[in-house]
């Protein structure tokens, strides 16, 4: 009896307080369906109050997985925020107005989400954890000083609730603008909510995006225990 109340004992101090973890995600490198892997592209947008816009401060964004046919069935990404204005690295646009200009926007906050049953499963029903560090760097083309097309990719680090070493990192190689308030144009259905800072679906302008050459890449994800040493588990039972 003695044995079993030691060996429940260093169980319960190695698992965090009320968690039943099955295991990390595992390790690998995830790529999107339409570069041959198992994950789904996704669907995008970007919202913003009356006077905003996409390079400007308080922008919050919203990404789904996107199966064919729903959204946020394998992974999500939510509610990260541009701390400042985008820094602009290139610009061609003339004295017409017509060119490209290279924005980096950096976003501060945010949340992600895993299916449990993902190319990544590993026995937690899902994976749920918080956005470190997110870069965007978007080509905006101008005609007439008209944002009409935009392109874009992501660069991003991210950690998981009960695993919460920086073990994740996720890339967009392509994101294509669909739509944007800016000009006029309304934004299709079966697209994410446009998003407020409070993670709270208020804005009505914004931008919606698709989402191509999407890869996940997960590696050494530990659980995070409380420390104690065999001899004071062992000295609780001694007496």
């Amino acid at each position: 009896m003695k044995f079993f109340g030691i060996a429940f004992l260093a169980f319960l101090i190695l698992l965090p307080a009320g968690m039943t973890l099955a295991g990390p995600p595992l390790t690998g490198d995830y790529d999107s369906v339409d570069m041959g892997g198992p994950v789904f592209v996704g669907r995008y947008t970007e919202g913003w109050d009356a006077g905003g816009g996409a390079v400007l401060t308080g922008t919050t964004l919203n990404a789904e997985s996107w199966s064919g046919s729903a959204l946020g069935t394998q992974w999500r990404y939510w509610c990260s925020t541009e701390a400042g204005d985008a820094v602009m690295l290139t610009n061609t646009v003339n004295a017409n107005g017509n060119g490209n200009r290279t924005y980096m926007k950096t976003f501060s906050g945010g949340y992600i989400w895993l299916s449990g049953t993902g190319p990544w499963a590993n026995g937690d029903p899902e994976y749920t954890g918080v956005i470190d560090s997110y870069y965007e760097f978007e080509t905006i083309q101008y005609s007439n000083w008209l944002p009409i097309a935009a392109i874009s990719n992501v660069q991003a680090i991210a950690h998981f609730d009960n695993y919460p070493e920086q073990c994740m990192t996720f890339y967009i190689g392509n994101g294509a603008r669909i739509a944007t308030t800016e000009i006029g144009e309304i934004l299709p259905a079966d697209y994410p909510d446009l998003l407020d800072p409070n993670c709270d679906p208020t804005r009505t302008e914004g931008a919606a995006w698709d989402f191509f050459n999407v890869t996940l890449s997960i590696t050494g994800c530990q659980t995070s225990t409380e420390e104690s040493t065999w001899g004071a588990i062992k000295s609780i039972y001694s007496e």
